[in-house]
C-alpha cells in the first residue's frame, strides 16, 4: 500500500505542475470563462483544490 500512495502522490505533484504551467499560458479571462466543467471554470477546479487542501 506504501508504494501505492507514494505513486499516487508523485503523479498528483506531476499532474499538478503540469496544469500550472499550462495555465500560466492562459489569460484571466480565459481561466475565468465557464467551459460546463463540474466546477464551471478553471479557476472555479482551482478553488476547488485549495479548499480541499486547506
Amino acid at each position: 500500500m506504501d508504494a501505492y500512495l507514494q505513486r499516487m502522490t508523485g503523479y498528483n505533484q506531476w499532474m499538478n505542475q503540469k496544469l500550472l504551467t499550462k495555465t500560466q499560458l492562459l489569460t484571466d479571462e480565459e481561466i475565468a470563462e465557464e467551459r460546463g466543467a463540474f466546477f464551471g471554470s478553471i479557476l472555479g477546479t482551482f478553488n476547488h483544490f485549495l479548499r480541499v487542501m486547506s
